[in-house]
């Protein structure tokens, strides 16, 4: 069942990132960042997104996973 978590947030984990690199860079280009500075900038923005998107879907799948779903035995 965390496999189907998993899943989940690598899939809005990646649109999350990919979302906040976009933002990062725009907003980034109206301070006068430039080359390899704003991407990087926008890349760390990018992949703190997915890895806090990642950690949050296998959180909640733990805990979806043992404590509230019922499970019928």
């Amino acid at each position: 069942m965390l496999w189907l978590y998993l899943g989940i947030g690598v899939v809005f984990g990646f649109l999350a990132a990919l979302m906040a690199f976009l933002i990062t860079w725009n907003e980034y280009q109206k301070h006068k960042f430039r080359g390899k500075r704003l991407f990087m900038e926008a890349l760390r923005a990018g992949l703190f997104t997915f890895v806090v998107f990642l950690l949050l879907s296998l959180l909640i799948g733990f805990i979806l996973t043992n404590f509230v779903i019922l499970r019928y035995t």
